[in-house]
């Protein structure tokens, strides 16, 4: 069973990455067809479509998608200690919270990497 308030919780990164997306179709035609890929400060190692910028957001769809598998089925979760049978309920909670922080850091870890790239450039 999942509460409400990891559905919640759960739901930011999503709002996060629909309010990036937007921003980028925003800003899409002032973007040059050509952009350096891969690139760290003045260093890039090489060049490619503006399209690029939006696999970003397809593979934090796809990681988000993931991991809500997995807090949709806690009980398929290897853990490394044995649940007592009063305490699941607790553990599966836990473990539930856990995944949306992870899920709420990499999508913003991941937006702002990609909107560093789009404002500056």
């Amino acid at each position: 069973m999942i509460s409400k308030k990891i559905k919640i919780l759960f739901s930011i990164p999503f709002i996060i990455i629909v309010c990036y997306t937007c921003y980028l179709i925003s800003v899409y035609d002032s973007i040059p067809e050509i952009i350096p890929i891969h690139g760290y400060g003045k260093n890039t190692d090489g060049f490619g479509s503006k399209m690029f910028l939006f696999f970003p957001i397809i593979l934090n769809l796809i990681l988000l998608l993931f991991i809500w598998w997995i807090i949709k089925s806690p009980h398929k979760i290897n853990f490394s200690f044995e649940i007592k049978e009063d305490e699941k309920a607790r553990t599966y909670a836990t473990a539930q919270m856990v995944l949306v922080i992870v899920s709420i850091f990499i999508t913003v870890i991941l937006t702002l990497l990609l909107f560093s790239g789009v404002v500056f450039k």
